[in-house]
């Protein structure tokens, strides 16, 4: 019964709110032989012994001077044109001047996650927060090429203001407003709702506390990954908080806001080739940039990652340790001189990924003199973005030991998917966010609907 239906029952004793408490009572003509006056209560007491068309006959014999207690009357008695809509409308009216609790540490079912969840239904807006703390680290240099200085893997206050904040805005121009919620009620069309995702510094009650180790930004990627909501990394595992701590954990680095060719691992790579001892591009070595130039000019979507090298050769009489330096050296100035000739030649600046290795892996010959190019055409993912969606809820899509191209997600999180979504989701190598691409699926909006229910209470909402 609708919201009017049920007023109806007390409007014998009090008129509608849009009609005045002193409403002119009217003495109709014509009313099949009911010759009282029309006041509310005479019109549903003609409405129990004559029925509903004897009303309306009255109702439209009122005319005009009553038109406001005319439509709260037929409101009441549910017999205005397109009564469905209307009641439906009115309800729709109701729900969106009512104030909505917000939801403290929410915990999206895939059992993975945490966060806030606050809306408004008059602005038809969600607001997703995750509160984390931030710890920034000093690198281990182990993890990466030798040839770094040290001091490349301390942080100053400017990076790690920097890092926080490009994390922060990252985070919200990726997972917000990817996917609008409607409402599934009958007639609450217009009853759509965005979410807007976004990331706070919480030092006393974070939802992750996230670790953020230094790393010079030419080095290789370094693994990043997240411990659950009660739950922090020790030693490379996750191991239980003390009792009571629902934090949970997150193991990133310096470098996990830079694009990572993941889609594109494999790809063909091209040498160019530096003299021994030289960082000078010379003319085999510009000629050898044609095909790259040709695969990267005026195509925005494509990008080359640069590898520089060098040989183990030291200079006579210096340590192990310059020497590597000395060898990273070259490397990053040969990786220079290649991007600055592709650059030259109408490559852009945001096509080019460098990772330098200097003499990690290599030999005392000089082919280890060079400089290798390895051009992908897939879209990119940056690696603190991915870690993020299991904050928000989702889990890994990419194939992995023990979960094969095709393999069904796990239980909580394919029924979280299954159950909001309706998608059936499977393990493979692709531009998911979730997987080793950038693009957010609707399926992983998931734990945001389970939130937006949650926060007001009612189910019939989708993607």
């Amino acid at each position: 019964m609708s919201a009017g239906r049920e007023r109806a029952q007390d409007r014998d004793e009090q008129p509608p709110a849009a009609v005045p408490a002193e409403a002119p009572s009217v003495a109709p003509a014509g009313l099949g032989g009911f010759s009282g006056t029309l006041t509310p209560g005479a019109v549903l007491a003609l409405q129990r012994s004559a029925g509903n068309e004897a009303v309306g006959r009255a109702l439209a014999s009122a005319g005009a001077p009553v038109g406001v207690y005319r439509e709260g009357l037929l409101d009441a008695l549910d017999l205005r044109d397109d009564e469905e809509r209307l009641d439906a409308e009115e309800d729709l009216e109701d729900f969106r001047k009512q104030p909505l609790a917000p939801l403290t540490n929410h915990k999206p079912s895939s059992g993975l996650g945490t966060f806030d969840v606050a809306a408004d239904m008059r602005a038809g807006t969600m607001t997703v927060t995750l509160k984390v703390a931030y710890k920034f680290v000093d690198g281990d240099a182990s993890t990466v090429a030798k040839g770094y200085r040290p001091e490349e893997f301390k942080w100053d206050p400017a990076e790690k203001t920097a890092w926080k904040t490009r994390y922060q805005t990252d985070v919200g121009a990726m997972w917000s407003a990817r996917f609008q919620a409607k409402s599934t009620k009958k007639h609450w069309d217009k009853m759509v709702v965005d979410t807007t995702v976004k990331v706070v510094e919480d030092d006393a009650a974070p939802h992750f506390t996230l670790t953020v180790s230094k790393y010079p930004p030419d080095a290789g990627m370094i693994q990043s990954s997240i411990c659950p909501p009660g739950y922090h990394h020790d030693a490379g595992r996750c191991l239980a908080n003390a009792a009571g701590d629902k934090t949970g954990s997150a193991k990133l680095d310096s470098n996990d806001m830079r694009p990572e060719q993941k889609l594109d691992w494999g790809n063909a790579t091209s040498t160019i080739q530096f003299a021994e001892g030289s960082d000078a591009l010379d003319g085999a070595g510009k000629a050898a940039l044609a095909p790259i130039v040709s695969a990267l000019k005026g195509k925005p979507e494509a990008h080359v990652q640069l590898t520089g090298r060098a040989s183990t050769t030291h200079k006579r009489g210096v340590t192990a340790d310059d020497g590597a330096i000395a060898n990273m050296d070259h490397a990053r100035n040969r990786t220079a001189a290649v991007q600055a000739e592709l650059a030259a030649q109408g490559v852009a600046p945001d096509q080019f990924l460098i990772r330098n290795q200097g003499e990690n892996g290599a030999g005392a010959g000089k082919e280890w003199c060079r400089v290798d190019a390895q051009v992908g055409t897939k879209q990119t993912q940056n690696p603190a973005l991915h870690e993020t969606g299991h904050m928000l809820g989702s889990d890994d899509e990419y194939t992995m030991t023990g979960t094969p191209a095709g393999a069904a997600m796990g239980a909580k999180y394919d029924g979280m998917i299954k159950a909001q979504t309706g998608d059936v989701v499977t393990a493979g190598d692709n531009e998911s966010a979730m997987s080793l691409g950038s693009t957010v699926r609707k399926w992983n909006y998931a734990a945001f609907l389970e939130g937006l229910k949650a926060v007001t209470k009612k189910n019939e909402w989708t993607l």
